[in-house]
């Protein structure tokens, strides 16, 4: 009894082993796109934002504003805003297959037509992965509080 468990558990870890190794990988990569996108607001760089959309693409921002990915895109064209910080912090992820949902705090500083602001958030980001490739196909923004 115990030698048939046991060659099982030889042929089965090794799998095992790799599927957790390959989902690290991906959690490490979510997290680095997560960082990337702040720095794409920063930059107001739509173009390389957008290679990391998926077409369907819905973003609801704090104040309710619900965006399709072409306005979002427009919105981080827009040079009204700039941003002096753009951070994200306490990121944890909940992977369900080839699905992971982020969720994290952020924290915004800039001037909108020249006039100061600060946001403290929460988010929640759906990302998932078609093609061997992560897309974000949901991004939701929670304001926490708000300074002027």
């Amino acid at each position: 009894m115990r030698r048939p468990f046991l060659c099982l558990l030889i042929l089965v870890l090794p799998a095992l082993a790799q599927r957790s190794a390959r989902a690290q990988g991906d959690e490490s990569k979510i997290i680095a796109l997560e960082n990337l996108w702040n720095q794409m607001q920063m930059n107001h760089d739509a173009d390389a934002m957008a290679k990391l959309l998926d077409e369907d693409f819905v973003f609801t921002d704090y104040d309710g504003t619900v965006m399709s990915k072409a306005q979002f895109l427009d919105s981080i064209r827009d040079m009204s805003y700039h941003l002096t910080v753009e951070a994200s912090e306490d990121m944890k992820l909940h992977r369900h297959g080839d699905t992971v949902v982020i969720t994290g705090a952020t924290h915004e500083k800039g001037t909108y037509k020249g006039k100061p602001y600060q946001h403290q958030g929460r988010f929640t980001d759906t990302w998932m992965k078609k093609n061997g490739q992560w897309l974000c196909i949901a991004s939701q923004l929670s304001l926490v509080s708000k300074n002027s």
